[in-house]
C-alpha cells in the first residue's frame, strides 16, 4: 500500500539548482576532445531543381574534415515520423525553405561557414504552390512528383446531420483561419555525435523521443540499433517542436564520416526557417441548435497546409477531427479532413496537437450561437456539456466527466461572472471592456489502437538510495520530478534519496515519446509496478526482523512504521538486510494503457478516452481607436485528476496561458511564397512578462479511473487550448464584432470595427 509522503507535495525539481545556476549542460554546452562544428546548407529557394552540386572546393579547405551530400549517406536518406517522405539531404529538388542540400564538419565555426560558401550549387528556380486551396484544384502541378497534393482526405459522420440541420431553429455558419506559429523554445535544436571505439555512434540529442531517434539514426547510418546510443541531456524547451527529428541525424552522419565528435546547433534564424510549425487551418463550420439552445449538429470542413512533407500532419488533423465537437453532447456530427501539400514551411507537432485550432472554432461558434439565441454563454455551455457516462460523438463513453461543468461553475465564481458588468464596460470614450469564456476537453495518451506503453528500471542500494532509469524525455514538463515522487512514495523514502537518470537508450527501456500528455500515465504506472517487488523485499525483511504481520507495516519517510508509529528500523537498514539475504532490490516495471473489456467500440479511430477538462475566462479592454487588446485578468480552472506535483501543475497552467495569449493576439509567422519574413524573435512577437495579466488559477482533482497513477492524468497541453477562444469571445463581448482569424492583432480588430463602429456598452 502506498502511504502519503512525496506525492501531492510542492517539491523542487531534481536538477533545478543546476538549471538556475547555469550548471546544467545542454547540447550547446557539450564539449569533447577534437570536437568539430557541424553546419547545414539550405536552399535559398522555396522550390527549385538542383542542376549541379559540387562540393570539391569545400573539401579542399584546410580544417574542413567532412562534407556530405545525399550520395554520402550510408543508409536511408529520410526522416521518419509516420511516413518517411522528407530527405535528410536533398537529391534533386528542394521543396521548401528548410530543405538541406549538404552538411559540413570543420574545426571551428568560421571554417564551417567558409565550407558552406564554397559549395557550388546551381539551382533552377521553379514555380511553387503556396495556396492550399489552389493546390487542391484539378490541373495543379504536383508539389512532390508522383504524389497527390491532397495527402489526406477523410470524412467522419455520425448520426443524421442533414436531418438535424433541416430541423434546427438556429444555425451559425462561419469560416475560421489560424496561423503558422513558432515554438520559440529557448534552446534551439541541437545534437552532438560521437564515434565509439567499436565503431558505434553515441548521439546527445535535444529531443522528445530518444528511442525513436535511435531508430532513425541507425537507419540513416545503415547500422543496427544496438550500435547506436542516444542520450538526452537537459532540454531547453520543446513544445512538440522536437518530437520530430531535426539535426541529430545529421550530427551522427557527420561524426560517423569524420570519425570525430561533431556538435551541430541551429542558430535562431535557421531554426525558425527550418523546423516544423503549428499547422495553419482553414475551417468552415456549421453549428445547429434548438430554440432553447440544445446542440443538434456540427458540420465542419478543415483544410490544413502541411508543407511538402507529411511529418505529423495526419495525426494532428485526426486529433482536430476528434475534438471539433468540443466537450459537448453532439449526436450528429460530420467532419471532413483535408491535408494539402504546398511549398510552404513544414508543419508538425505543437503543444495541443490540433486541439487549439479546434477549440478556437467550436468555442467561437458557441458564443456566436448564444448571442444569436440571446442566451448567457455560461448557460448554453452548462446545458450542452458532457458528464460522466456521456457517449461522445466519437463513440467514447466518458468515465469521469464531472469536471466539465464543475470547471465552468468554478471559473464563473472566481471571475464574478454574474456581476461582471459592475466593473464598468466603458471606462473611457474609446475603451470597451468585455468578458469571454472557453471550456475544452483534451485527451491524454495516444488513443485507441495505438501502442501506448513505457518501462522503467528501479534499483535500491544498500544505503536506501534509489536509481530510477527512464527513457522519458523531460523538456520542462516535469516528468522527472513526477517519477521521482512516485518512486519515493512507493518505496517509503525521501524524494532526495531518488536519483532519476536522464534518458539514455543504453541504460533505460523505451518510454515512448514525451507527447500527448501521456508520460504521467504510462511511465508513472511503470514506476508503481517496478516498486512492488522492491517494497515486498523490504517488508519481508521487516516482518522477519520484527515478527509483525506484513499488513501492519508501512514504509514512510525513510523509516519503517508499525501500526502508524515510527519504528527504529530505517529503509537503509532494511535494504542492507535484504541484499544480505539475496532478496531482489532491482526491478523493471512495464505498463501499457489498456481499455476495459466492456468498453464500447469507438466509431472514430484512435479516439482518446482519458480527458482533461478546463475552463478559462478572460477580461479584456479594447481600444477602439488603435485596435489594441489588453488582457486585464484571466481565470483558469483545470482538471488534473490528481496532482502529483502541485507546483508543476500550476507552472504548466501559467506557462500555457502565456503561450495561449501569444497565439491569440500577437504570434504569427508571416509567409510569402514559401519564405518566412519574420525569422527572428525581434519581429515574431511573443508575450513578455508585463503582457501577462493578473492570473487566477484553481485545480480540480477528480481522479481518472482508467489507467492513471493515483488518478493523475497529465496537464501539460490543456492550458494553452482555451486561451485564444476565451479572449476572442471577450473581444466580441466588448465591441460586438466577431473575429474569425488568429492572431487577433490590432489591425484585425480595427478591420472588424471598420465594418461597423465600436458597439455601445451593453
Amino acid at each position: 500500500m502506498i502511504d502519503s509522503g512525496a506525492v501531492g507535495r510542492w517539491v523542487s525539481a531534481p536538477g533545478a539548482y543546476d538549471i538556475v545556476t547555469g550548471k546544467a549542460r545542454y547540447c550547446p554546452d557539450l564539449d569533447f576532445p577534437g570536437m568539430l562544428i557541424g553546419k547545414l546548407l539550405y536552399s535559398p529557394h522555396a522550390r527549385a531543381c538542383i542542376r549541379r552540386l559540387d562540393v570539391t572546393a569545400a573539401r579542399m579547405i584546410p580544417g574542413v574534415i567532412a562534407v556530405l551530400t545525399h550520395a554520402d549517406i550510408p543508409g536511408e536518406n529520410s526522416y521518419l515520423y509516420a511516413e518517411p517522405d522528407q530527405p535528410l539531404l536533398v537529391v534533386d529538388e528542394v521543396r521548401f525553405q528548410g530543405d538541406a542540400v549538404a552538411a559540413v564538419a570543420a574545426i571551428d565555426e568560421q571554417t564551417a561557414d567558409a565550407a558552406l560558401r564554397a559549395i557550388d550549387v546551381e539551382y533552377q528556380a521553379l514555380d511553387g504552390i503556396f495556396d492550399p486551396l489552389a493546390a487542391m484544384q484539378a490541373g495543379a502541378g504536383q508539389v512532390v512528383a508522383g504524389k497527390d497534393n491532397i495527402m489526406m482526405h477523410k470524412t467522419y459522420r455520425t448520426g443524421d446531420v442533414a436531418a438535424a440541420l433541416a430541423s434546427a431553429h438556429v444555425i451559425v455558419e462561419n469560416t475560421y483561419r489560424t496561423q503558422w506559429a513558432e515554438h520559440a523554445f529557448l534552446e534551439t535544436e541541437g545534437g552532438v555525435g560521437l564515434v565509439d571505439a567499436d565503431g558505434g555512434v553515441t548521439v546527445y540529442s535535444s529531443c522528445q523521443a530518444p528511442h525513436r531517434d535511435r531508430m532513425q539514426i541507425a537507419r540513416a547510418l545503415g547500422l543496427p540499433e544496438s550500435r547506436v546510443r542516444v542520450i538526452t541531456p537537459y532540454i531547453g524547451g520543446a513544445f512538440g517542436g522536437k518530437d520530430e527529428a531535426h539535426v541529430q541525424i545529421h550530427a551522427a552522419l557527420l561524426a560517423h564520416a569524420a570519425r570525430r565528435p561533431v556538435r551541430l546547433i541551429r542558430g535562431r534564424r535557421e531554426s525558425i526557417l527550418t523546423h516544423v510549425k503549428r499547422h495553419p487551418f482553414i475551417v468552415h463550420c456549421i453549428t445547429a441548435a434548438t430554440r432553447d439552445g440544445r446542440l443538434l449538429a456540427v458540420k465542419a470542413r478543415a483544410i490544413v497546409d502541411a508543407g511538402p512533407y507529411s511529418n505529423a500532419t495526419h495525426e494532428v488533423l485526426n486529433k482536430f477531427g476528434e475534438f471539433i465537437g468540443g466537450p459537448y453532447t453532439v449526436k450528429n456530427l460530420e467532419i471532413e479532413k483535408i491535408a494539402v501539400r504546398t511549398n510552404n514551411p513544414i508543419t508538425g507537432a505543437f503543444r495541443g496537437f490540433g486541439a487549439p485550432q479546434a477549440a478556437f472554432v467550436y468555442e467561437s461558434q458557441m458564443d456566436d450561437l448564444a448571442r444569436k439565441l440571446g442566451m448567457d454563454p455560461l448557460e448554453i455551455r452548462l446545458l450542452n456539456g458532457v458528464d460522466t457516462g456521456t457517449r461522445m460523438y466519437t463513440g467514447v463513453v466518458v468515465r469521469e466527466g464531472k469536471a466539465m461543468k464543475a470547471s465552468l461553475r468554478r471559473a464563473a465564481e472566481m471571475m464574478g461572472w454574474q456581476q461582471r458588468g459592475e466593473l464598468g464596460r466603458q471606462p473611457a470614450t474609446h475603451l470597451r471592456r468585455g468578458w469571454g469564456m472557453a471550456t475544452i476537453l483534451k485527451g491524454s495518451g495516444m488513443g485507441r489502437g495505438l501502442p501506448d506503453h513505457a518501462a522503467v528500471l528501479l534499483e535500491m542500494h544498500r544505503d536506501g538510495s534509489v536509481v530510477l532509469q527512464s527513457g522519458a524525455a523531460d523538456m520542462g514538463q516535469g516528468i522527472v520530478t513526477v517519477l521521482a515522487q512516485l518512486a519515493a512514495e512507493s518505496l517509503g523514502v525521501e524524494m532526495s534519496s531518488v536519483h532519476v537518470v536522464r534518458a539514455d537508450t543504453a541504460q533505460a527501456p523505451d518510454a515512448g515519446a514525451s507527447c500527448a500528455s501521456r508520460q504521467v500515465m504510462v511511465s508513472g504506472n511503470a514506476v508503481l509496478r517496478a516498486a512492488v517487488p522492491i517494497r515486498d523485499s523490504l517488508l519481508q525483511v521487516a516482518a522477519e526482523k520484527t515478527g509483525v504481520a506484513r499488513d501492519r507495516l508501512v514504509l514512510h519517510g525513510g523509516r519503517l512504521h508499525v501500526d502508524g508509529q515510527a519504528h527504529d528500523l530505517t529503509v537503509a537498514e532494511l535494504a542492507r538486510r535484504a541484499l544480505f539475504r539475496g532478496y531482489p532490490l532491482q526491478s523493471e516495471g512495464r505498463y501499457e494503457l489498456e481499455y476495459p473489456a466492456d468498453a464500447p467500440e469507438v466509431t472514430y479511430r484512435y479516439s482518446q478516452e482519458v480527458f482533461q477538462f478546463c475552463t478559462q475566462i478572460a477580461q479584456v479592454l479594447v481600444d477602439c481607436e488603435t485596435g489594441q487588446v489588453a488582457v486585464e485578468r484571466l481565470v483558469a480552472v483545470h482538471d488534473a485528476g490528481k496532482m502529483i506535483n502541485p507546483g508543476g501543475v500550476y507552472g504548466q497552467i501559467e506557462g500555457g496561458v502565456a503561450q495561449g495569449i501569444g497565439y491569440a493576439l500577437t504570434e504569427e509567422l508571416r509567409v510569402t511564397e514559401g519564405h518566412t519574413l519574420n525569422a527572428s524573435l525581434e519581429n515574431y512577437v511573443i508575450p513578455m512578462a508585463l503582457d501577462i495579466p493578473e492570473l487566477e488559477m484553481d485545480v480540480l482533482e477528480m481522479p481518472e479511473p482508467l489507467g492513471a497513477p493515483l488518478g493523475a492524468k497529465g496537464i501539460a497541453e490543456s492550458p494553452i487550448i482555451p486561451t485564444a477562444p476565451a479572449i476572442r469571445n471577450a473581444i466580441l463581448d466588448a465591441i460586438g464584432r466577431p473575429l474569425y482569424q488568429l492572431p487577433m492583432t490590432a489591425e484585425r480588430v480595427l478591420s472588424a470595427l471598420d465594418a461597423a463602429p465600436c458597439a455601445d456598452p451593453a
